[in-house]
């Protein structure tokens, strides 16, 4: 039996599964493509291919809680063949803040069904099961940089909408494995990381501050600073009266209460312009 099978090795899994080898754990990771080693496993696949671990983190979307029950009673069926019905790993499961509306939002908030869909209906069948799910902030690291993320606000509306909201949270990669690896490694894992954690660096960024770098989105500023909703909303007449910065925006995400748990502290921070302070373990 492994110690972990990373279900997807993606851009979690892929720091996950360094650290693991670092440390001298024992896993198997699945890729669609079965590229760099992994095995070669989709959704659809039988789970029947895939080898019995303590602990399974899910990293891709389950699509709602009957994609999520069949993937786990299928596989619990299968290897409860072998190991019998005592036979109960570990479910990790990794979601995301976006359905977390409330200022600010913990561990113990409900998430917006409406914003979740069919992934929170996953997650609680994780968290119902005894599992756990890690909602996840922005994810960077490597070549996934924030600044980047000024394309997707390619018109004067999509920018006017993200004024309204310029608080930006995100988390390294390196640090959700960091966590990740922690809760594996723990003799309780079940008892002490059971259920729902959001996952942060536990800092509040500013979306303009990120962005404003790009030429078309100061172009678009100069536009919206002639109406008086935005004016309003940057407290400016003039791009360079723009107050920017943490202490500018509202903390939405609280991810205080995990990083207690874990008994760690976030390590990797992001500074605009600056290159990526991860190295490989």
């Amino acid at each position: 039996m492994k110690s972990v099978l990373v279900l997807g090795q993606g851009f979690v899994g892929k720091y996950l599964v360094d650290l693991l080898s670092a440390h001298g754990i024992d896993y198997v990771s699945t890729t669609t493509s079965g590229r760099d080693s992994t095995l070669k496993w989709r959704l659809s696949d039988d789970t029947a291919s895939l080898p019995a671990a303590k602990t399974i983190v899910v990293t891709f979307p389950l699509q709602g809680e009957v994609e999520a029950r069949r993937l786990a009673t299928e596989y619990l069926r299968h290897h409860r063949k072998a190991y019998g019905d005592a036979y109960n790993p570990f479910w990790i499961y990794l979601g995301s803040t976006r359905p977390f509306k409330e200022t600010p939002s913990t561990c113990h908030t409900r998430p917006d069904l409406l914003a979740g869909g069919p992934r929170v209906e996953a997650e609680e069948y994780i968290i119902d099961s005894g599992g756990c799910v890690l909602n996840l902030a922005g994810l960077w690291g490597g070549d996934r940089i924030p600044e980047k993320w000024a394309r997707f606000y390619g018109s004067k509306d999509k920018l006017r909408e993200r004024l309204k909201d310029r608080g930006l949270h995100l988390v390294h990669g390196a640090d959700v494995a960091r966590a990740i690896y922690a809760i594996v490694t723990s003799a309780n894992r079940a008892s002490q990381f059971a259920g729902r954690w959001l996952v942060s660096d536990d800092t509040v960024y500013d979306a303009l501050q990120i962005f404003i770098g790009a030429e078309h989105i100061r172009g678009y500023l100069e536009e919206l600073l002639s109406e008086a909703e935005a004016r309003e909303l940057l407290s400016a007449n003039r791009l360079d009266d723009i107050a920017m910065g943490s202490s500018a925006v509202t903390r939405r995400i609280d991810a205080s209460h995990f990083w207690s748990r874990l008994r760690l502290k976030p390590k990797y921070f992001y500074t605009v312009g600056q290159p990526d302070p991860y190295s490989d373990p």
